[in-house]
């Protein structure tokens, strides 16, 4: 999922019809010498998407601040996964896919290529070879919080949820979210749209005034691009929302109550030290609230008393007295091994 506005622009050009963008200097050090670890990244989406993309590409160019030579595409279409894969693993020494769905590509491509690190972000599970690293931010955490302010804050105890596909991920959040909703509401509801897109702002926007139109007076999204269109449609028609990835306040600073961060930048960050640093290992590596990766912004737009119950359920859920539903796999939602 890496805060804050979009980055600024790069010196970029295209290296392959597909649409393979290559950054990085030209120094002694740079692509020319051979000396720098070369990462490469697939996105799904767009880079400025205010959300998820943003994320893994601000993780990207956390690599290229610490040494490393960046290649990234974005936008890539699910049918270019593969090929995306196995062209930039011919070149690079990491090759990341920035999303659950990359998890069942990188063990396809990653036996024939054993000198390559594969590094899959938002996948619970342990991956089955042992050059691909599946990073996963706990985020079921943090739309447990998310659901202990929605539930705080609606009138109507009718909660929505806006998300861009049913990826397991994305299904244990929304569970979370109703978890930590009933937990201050016993009354409150959740009522779930898949969208079918995380780049259709338009549908996205529609999808808000149409929950809207049925009672719903909080909005909560995991949908990338798609979920500006989301906010904004919350704001017309005058009903909370929630962000997701970044800090989205500023997107309607009267209708977001609060946003749920995931940190995916620094995990990716951490990731690109660890191969510069030839300590790069294969695994599960999971990362929490109780790590910071996974947050809570400060509460606003909300009744009294929100942020307090905000906060006290932060503590359960580190303490494991929340129950939290699992991300997926073997990782527990809440207490210890959570992280």
């Amino acid at each position: 999922m890496q805060i804050g506005k979009a980055v600024g622009a790069i010196a970029a050009f295209a290296v392959l019809a597909s649409g393979i963008v290559a950054c990085g200097s030209s120094d002694d050090n740079g692509s020319s010498g051979g000396d720098k670890v070369k990462v490469a990244m697939v996105l799904p989406g767009p880079i400025n998407d205010e959300g998820f993309n943003q994320s893994g590409y601000e993780g990207l160019k956390q690599c290229e601040s610490d040494g490393a030579e960046i290649t990234y595409q974005e936008k890539t279409p699910v049918p270019d996964f593969v090929k995306s894969f196995e062209t930039l693993a011919q070149s690079n020494d990491v090759v990341i896919g920035h999303g659950f769905e990359f998890g069942e590509i990188a063990h396809q491509v990653a036996p024939d290529y054993p000198d390559v690190d594969f590094v899959v972000t938002s996948n619970p599970l342990d991956p089955e070879d042992d050059n691909v690293q599946h990073l996963m931010p706990n985020s079921s955490q943090g739309a447990y919080l998310a659901g202990v302010a929605a539930g705080k804050t609606t009138t109507s105890n009718k909660i929505g949820g806006i998300a861009g596909f049913d990826f397991p991920v994305l299904e244990a959040q929304m569970a979370a979210l109703e978890a930590g909703a009933q937990s201050v509401n016993p009354q409150a509801t959740v009522d779930t749209v898949y969208l079918g897109t995380f780049d259709d702002v338009a549908k996205g926007k529609e999808a808000a005034r149409s929950q809207a139109a049925s009672g719903v007076d909080v909005i909560y999204h995991i949908a990338d691009a798609a979920g500006v269109g989301v906010i904004d449609g919350a704001e017309e028609e005058g009903v909370k929302a929630i962000g997701w990835g970044v800090d989205q306040s500023s997107l309607a600073p009267k209708t977001v109550i609060a946003s749920q961060i995931v940190d995916q930048a620094k995990m990716i960050g951490d990731s690109c030290q660890q191969a510069i640093d030839g300590d790069w290992k294969g695994g599960l590596v999971v990362d929490g609230l109780q790590s910071g990766i996974v947050e809570l912004t400060p509460v606003k737009n909300a009744p009294a008393g929100t942020q307090e119950a905000v906060d006290k359920a932060r503590k359960a859920v580190i303490d494991g007295s929340a129950d939290v539903p699992s991300i997926g796999g073997d990782i527990p939602g809440s207490g210890e091994g959570s992280n």
